[in-house]
């Protein structure tokens, strides 16, 4: 047993040897008192950081935190990261509202941590701050401080032992009377007597050392739980002051966060905005300034409180009166600038808040005006409004088009023309199913990034509606142009007009195709007939009505004969009566054409998501499906998927505008820009922890790295333990063998014997080499005989020491040698433990890695998807 009268022992006849009883008396209180251990230690350290500057002419007569960053920063001395944040580490732990901004500031350690690092920070000191003190390995280590209830313990055992050691005595002193003369049996049990005796003696020592310290130590305990309230009432005046600041910061803070959301709020209004303006350039730059004037008070008045609690703590924790009372004179200083720092500040930020908020009102002027200009200025009106105000099963018919185009495109052309309606409807009850708790929001946003991705014009920004306008009116054009190759397809002035008229005339020839000889009845041939005679009426119609009329000499037709030849060419009647009409009057025309669709195709129902769309009245979502299968969109092939485009802006542009109400598709597009910044929060949210498992991927990595090094390192130790191991074999042999106990082993008059027999035939060896010559000696039997002598003795001396060996492990006197082998025996199975531990850490880490990478690759397939379903997702992200 060792007895270890303390860690700092070592600051003896030492310059700070001042210090030793202060923390002597922290490691004693340490688990009774721990904030008193404390604040001890990070008193010795202010007194630690007081010397260098004294000694290396580096300003000291400052509070402890400027003190360490001025030492910290010395041309003169070099303080090591290491040391430096040690200190700081004794800093924070000292007082638990210590003031400075540093890393360490949340990290609570126990005492022992603290009384072990305030250690270090002292080896460190002395051997380079006064490096004539030579210090042994042994006075470098650290110990964890004994509580009172272990030394009391401790005690007890050592009591225990030495009541047997006296026990053994008077045992073996009992066992020599009974031998009478047998001396060498004596001689033995007397080793083993004084053996037993030095040790005794040793416990002695440690007990008498260690009775004394336990008491101290139980003294001291109670001292300072006498005192307690002395220390804490002092800690707790300091802590009032400091919190007291600290609110005050807290509360100024607060004031800038506010001040700063407010600012982003302005700036996202102004994101907003279609167009720029120089005024409202002119109001952030000016805004900007009034912050900067207020970011710029609010750090001097960081930077003040944190002077200021600097000296506090410093006064509270100083032993150097001097420095105090200089502390005081600043603290009184620097309560003045804060007062005015902060009345300052509370001038400015209310100047602020009052003219962000009058910014905000003009911006939100401008953009109304903004949006009323938009409005005036809208390409296709008719399309634009569609768009926006497409929902419910239209919505979800033109979305199952756009996104099921690749799986409808693939099938062989028989097929789908077998399968006509059915197979497509198929699809469309399809997506209804998956489609049913999607909001039309949702939908509609995908629909419109699809609508650019087929289009391929340029993509907008979607907070910016005068972009997405133009966007919107950009994929008319688009369409337009792509009608525009087509043979059959006839260009108009107006392209909306263009578009729509393209597919009712596919419509009318696939109805002329499959209607053959088709009888219509009075009230529809009445209907096509006050259609094309109200549409020959429009100014614009009077050219084109006049062809169409000289065509079929129409002019000088009577109404009656007018009508049977409508009822003889019914589909060349229908598509004057598409060429004359327009886009505002797609729904009288269509809804003509709907009841000849119903005369030829003869078909009860027609279902989507259960519900019959073959109606009496017109159906628009009918008319959306029927453009699709009418257009010849089934047989086109991948290259040609952007031949859909046209058809989907004639069905958008089919959606019944109740009315041109841009107050409603104001806020319909304020809805999917909020819907969109939704998604872009999801998109960033998930980014961010894609981001933060990568950085623990490589954290993990690193990990695994250090523990297979750790594994290399411990396995050559676990080497060069076994080699320990083996090497004291030998050297445990050497020991026995040249002892002088070993004549008290039982072996040892045999094995003396031995010896004495192979000296003797190695002698009459040596005296026959040099009286007989080399034939000689190999023809002489005694030399033979003598040989033989000699290696029979070797092998039977190597098994008596062997016996000699296994004799003196059981022996008291060879009982410290031989618990050299326990000790590397130990060695090696801690070793080997260690060894295992690790294998198990690397087994785990790789398990951590395999499930962090699979978390990583479904983030990567989420931002996939989005990135795939919102184009411009990743725009702004912070």
């Amino acid at each position: 047993m060792e007895y270890n009268e303390s860690n700092f022992v070592y600051l003896k006849t030492t310059s700070i040897e001042r210090y030793y009883d202060e923390l002597v008396k922290a490691e004693y209180i340490c688990e009774y008192c721990p904030k008193i251990t404390k604040m001890i230690v990070r008193k010795v350290v202010e007194g630690i950081l007081k010397n260098i500057g004294e000694k290396y002419s580096i300003e000291s007569d400052v509070a402890v935190w400027e003190l360490l960053n001025n030492i910290k920063l010395s041309s003169s001395f070099f303080l090591p990261d290491e040391i430096h944040d040690s200190i700081e580490l004794v800093l924070v732990n000292g007082y638990e509202h210590a003031c400075y901004h540093n890393k360490n500031k949340k990290i609570s350690k126990h005492p022992i941590e603290i009384l072990e690092t305030i250690h270090d920070i002292l080896c460190w000191y002395l051997k380079n701050i006064e490096p004539e003190k030579k210090l042994s390995i042994e006075d470098l280590s650290f110990r964890a401080p004994s509580t009172i209830e272990y030394q009391e313990k401790e005690l007890n055992k050592i009591n225990e032992e030495i009541l047997l050691k006296d026990k053994q005595i008077n045992n073996l002193r009992q066992k020599i009377i009974g031998l009478g003369d047998k001396w060498d049996n004596i001689r033995e049990i007397n080793e083993t007597i004084i053996v037993i005796k030095e040790e005794k003696a040793e416990l002695e020592s440690i007990q008498l050392l260690l009775g004394q310290k336990f008491e101290e130590q139980k003294n001291k305990v109670v001292e300072v739980e006498k005192d307690y309230n002395i220390y804490i009432k002092k800690f707790e005046q300091l802590e009032e002051s400091c919190i007291e600041i600290q609110e005050l910061i807290f509360n100024t803070e607060s004031r800038l966060v506010k001040a700063e959301i407010q600012t982003q709020e302005l700036k996202a209004l102004v994101k907003e905005l279609e167009e720029q303006d120089e005024n409202v350039k002119k109001i952030e730059q000016s805004l900007e300034d009034e912050l900067k004037t207020v970011r710029h008070i609010y750090e001097n008045l960081i930077k003040l409180s944190i002077k200021y609690q600097d000296c506090l703590e410093t006064i509270e924790f100083s032993y150097d009166k001097k420095l105090n009372k200089i502390l005081e004179g600043k603290i009184s200083n620097l309560t003045m600038k804060i007062s005015f720092e902060d009345r300052i500040f509370n001038e400015n930020i209310m100047s602020y808040t009052k003219n962000i908020g009058d910014a905000k009102r003009k911006v939100r002027n401008f953009k109304e005006l903004l949006n009323e200009k938009l409005n005036r200025e809208l390409k296709y009106k008719l399309f634009y409004s569609g768009f926006l105000k497409l929902q419910s099963r239209e919505l979800r018919i033109i979305y199952t088009i756009s996104n099921n185009m690749s799986s409808l495109i693939s099938k062989p052309k028989d097929l789908i023309l077998k399968s006509g309606e059915d197979r497509f409807l198929e699809a469309i009850n399809k997506n209804f199913n998956e489609l049913k708790n999607i909001s039309d929001y949702e939908i509609k946003l995908i629909l419109y990034y699809k609508l650019i991705k087929l289009s391929k014009v340029s993509l907008g920004n979607i907070h910016n509606r005068k972009e997405v306008i133009h966007v919107l009116d950009s994929i008319v054009d688009k369409a337009y142009e792509i009608l525009m190759n087509k043979k059959d397809f006839k260009g108009r002035l107006n392209k909306l007009d263009a578009i729509n008229a393209y597919y009712l005339e596919k419509i009318i020839l696939h109805l002329k195709n499959t209607g053959g000889n088709l009888q219509i009845n009075d009230e529809i041939t009445d209907k096509i007939y006050d259609n094309i005679i109200q549409a020959k009426q429009r100014p614009e119609n009077m050219e084109k009505g006049k062809i169409h009329y000289d065509k079929f000499n129409l002019d000088t037709m009577s109404e009656e004969i007018f009508k049977s030849s409508i009822k003889a060419h019914v589909f060349d009647f229908l598509s004057i009566m598409v060429d004359l009409g327009t886009i505002n009057h797609y729904r009288e025309i269509a809804s003509i054409i709907f009841e000849i669709e119903k005369l030829i195709i003869q078909k009860p129902t027609l279902k989507i998501h259960g519900e019959d769309i073959l109606r009496e009245d017109f159906s628009n979502e009918h008319y959306i499906i029927f453009s699709f299968l009418s257009s010849g969109a089934t047989l086109l092939n991948h290259k040609q998927q952007e031949e859909l485009l046209p058809l989907l802006v004639s069905a958008i542009v089919s959606v019944k505008v109740s009315s041109e109400d841009y107050e409603e598709d104001l806020e319909i597009y304020n809805a999917l820009v909020d819907l969109w910044k939704h998604k872009q929060q999801i998109y960033n949210d998930i980014f961010i922890q894609k981001e933060d498992k990568e950085n623990e991927l490589e954290v993990l990595i690193k990990e695994k790295k250090q523990l297979e090094n750790n594994c290399k390192d411990l396995l050559k130790s676990h080497d060069a333990a076994c080699e320990n191991y083996d090497d004291y074999k030998e050297e445990f042999k050497q020991i026995v063998m040249n002892s002088e106990k070993r004549i008290l082993l039982q072996s040892y008059m045999e094995y003396e014997k031995m010896r004495i027999k192979k000296e003797v035939a190695e002698n009459h060896l040596n005296e026959a080499k040099n009286k007989l010559g080399v034939f000689k000696r190999m023809l002489s039997p005694e030399v033979w005989m003598d040989q033989a002598s000699k290696l029979i003795n070797e092998a039977n001396m190597m098994e008596l020491e062997k016996s000699l060996i296994e004799e003196a492990k059981e022996k008291v006197y060879f009982k410290k040698d031989y618990e050299v082998f326990a000790k590397r025996k130990k060695k090696i199975q801690e070793v080997k433990e260690l060894v295992d531990k690790e294998k198990e850490k690397i087994k785990n880490k790789d398990i951590e890695i395999d499930n962090l990478k699979i978390k990583l690759d479904e983030f990567q397939r989420q931002l996939n998807n989005m990135k795939n379903a919102y184009l411009d997702i990743e725009e702004g992200y912070f």
